[in-house]
């Protein structure tokens, strides 16, 4: 299963949700954008970015049911659903 997703936050509240829910998760999350690699549990990193651009959400497991419980909860901001 695929453990990388493409998403676009679009707002600081928007972010401030993502970096919450990806706080739930033990597994390290990486947020992806252009060529910059940030923990996405980190909202100063996530901030120092462009919210209108698409990213990239990798989480950090082989577990499918972690994979898809990520992928549900990031639902909302994912762009290719």
């Amino acid at each position: 299963m695929n453990n990388i997703f493409k998403i676009k936050l679009n707002s600081v509240n928007n972010a401030a949700l993502f970096v919450k829910q990806c706080g739930e998760f033990e597994e390290d999350i990486d947020y992806i954008h252009g060529r910059y690699v940030i923990d996405a549990k980190s909202i100063m990193g996530i901030m120092s970015t462009d919210l209108g651009e698409s990213a990239k959400v990798e989480i950090h497991t082989d577990n499918i049911e972690i994979i898809t419980k990520f992928k549900e909860e990031i639902s909302l901001w994912m762009e290719d659903k």
